[in-house]
């Protein structure tokens, strides 16, 4: 695909007139061509979206990753951080999800750190409760798993409760009995 666009106006004019998968292509090649970091921006973001829309989040993660590399402003690194750990938590990427915290956290003031450990914890609890209501086992073992490592001490009882639950559904049965000794205590 050839690009004669020289600026972000027209690459986003053609890119509008495009398909979801056409545009990725496009903007995938503009990526390569364009060093302005206007035109990028734009361009990593609109591809994040566009992957995310489409279910495809690996791709979404790193096309925001890219995005974040060349943020101007630390509140928009920051966004690009919360959204970064939005996907991780709907790719299932849990383990990820700590690193970009710390990421955030380092430029964030104490207020923004709050906000931003609230917005991830609730994020958790959400994608628990929807695997847990799809009776998608694992998923919300993994999820409740991050919970208890990240959430609030007194969340924590409730969210060993659902683990011995879940452990129980899942045939581990030497968790769900270490789980119980814990909640008993």
């Amino acid at each position: 695909m050839q690009i004669l666009e020289k600026n972000k106006s027209e690459v986003q004019a053609k890119a509008e007139k495009m398909s979801d998968f056409l545009r990725m292509e496009y903007l995938e090649n503009c990526t390569k061509k364009f060093v302005d970091a206007e035109i990028l921006r734009y361009c990593f973001l609109e591809l994040s979206r566009l992957y995310e829309r489409n279910g495809m989040f690996p791709d979404a993660i790193k096309y925001l990753a890219r995005y974040e590399e060349i943020c101007p402003t630390n509140r928009e690194k920051i966004q690009a951080y919360l959204k970064e750990i939005e996907l991780l938590v709907k790719a299932g990427l849990y383990e990820r999800i700590e690193f970009s915290y710390k990421k955030a956290k380092d430029i964030a003031t104490p207020k923004e750190i709050s906000e931003l450990n609230q917005k991830m914890i609730q994020m958790l609890k959400d994608a628990a409760a929807m695997y847990d209501r799809q009776n998608k086992y694992t998923p919300a073992a993994k999820a409740y798993e991050k919970l208890l490592q990240l959430g609030k001490p007194e969340d924590k009882d409730e969210i060993k409760r659902r683990l011995v639950f879940l452990y129980n559904k899942l045939g581990k049965v030497r968790e769900s009995i270490e789980l119980e000794r814990e909640l008993n205590r």
